[in-house]
């Protein structure tokens, strides 16, 4: 069976959430937990796989994360019929409670960030029981001196906790664009330590004047990425479960949405014939 693929569910894409190529879907936690929502988020759409986002869990930071965060994660999971709840492996705050860093950022990549890390997630999977926690890979604005290899260091936090990967394909391609990492090397290091995958797809745009390529899910997935995507996916094999794509401005047409979403399909069909 194929993995299933899908969007992050917005307003603007909703309408199209028949189309029989978008069989899975990754609900915004904020969006969903909004306090005038009177209704699941899902309500009126059905999908194979559906899996809860999260941005401010803080995986990465001291404290361990809310306890009553956690249990709202759990509700709407529930409510909305999820088996896998998802955040990126970084830290968005150090205590709880206090100042944000205004977006979530990537640990200095030392063993004491790896142990406080991987006790986090711990924590979490227990709190989340039969949902399966899923971790993602950053695209970074900078980078800590550390001791550890990134890669290595998500290898080792894979392997430890037994936490899925949430891979995002474009986060390694604007990391390679901006700092010279390998992306696909990346991918080829990280993907054999986990035991559950899932991918973001996306598309951004280099900004002439930062110097810098932009993961702004703004734009079409760049060639770039569909063929990282594609070699992504024979390196998950039969571990990949969803493939999600990200757009939250610049909103293409119905075709837009409709072609994407086919194409991502197609990647996969395309990389389990070679590999079968």
């Amino acid at each position: 069976m194929l993995p299933a693929t899908g969007y992050a569910l917005r307003d603007e894409n909703r309408p199209y959430a028949d189309d029989p190529a978008w069989t899975a879907v990754e609900v915004d936690f904020l969006r969903a937990c909004h306090p005038l929502r009177t209704e699941a988020f899902l309500t009126g759409l059905h999908f194979d796989y559906v899996s809860i986002h999260s941005l401010e869990l803080s995986v990465c930071s001291p404290d361990l994360p809310d306890v009553r965060f956690l249990d709202a994660l759990v509700e709407v999971a529930r409510e909305n019929g999820a088996v896998a709840i998802t955040d990126h492996l970084g830290f968005t705050h150090g205590a709880v409670g206090g100042a944000g860093v205004g977006h979530v950022t990537a640990p200095p990549f030392t063993q004491a960030a790896l142990d406080t890390t991987c006790r986090n997630i711990e924590h979490i999977q227990r709190h989340f029981g039969a949902y399966r926690f899923y971790v993602e890979n950053l695209a970074h604005f900078f980078r800590w001196q550390g001791t550890i290899d990134e890669a290595e260091f998500m290898v080792r936090v894979l392997e430890r906790t037994g936490c899925g990967l949430l891979l995002d394909v474009t986060n390694a391609y604007a990391n390679e664009r901006n700092f010279g990492a390998p992306a696909i090397e990346f991918i080829r290091a990280i993907v054999p330590a986990a035991n559950r995958v899932q991918m973001h797809l996306a598309g951004g745009f280099f900004d002439d004047e930062r110097g810098r390529y932009v993961d702004s899910h703004s734009e079409p997935i760049p060639a770039e990425v569909w063929t990282l995507y594609e070699q992504a996916v024979s390196e998950s094999g039969d571990r990949l479960d969803a493939v999600f794509i990200e757009r939250d401005w610049n909103y293409p047409t119905e075709a837009g949405w409709r072609n994407e979403v086919h194409k991502a399909r197609h990647h996969l069909l395309a990389a389990t014939v070679v590999t079968s």
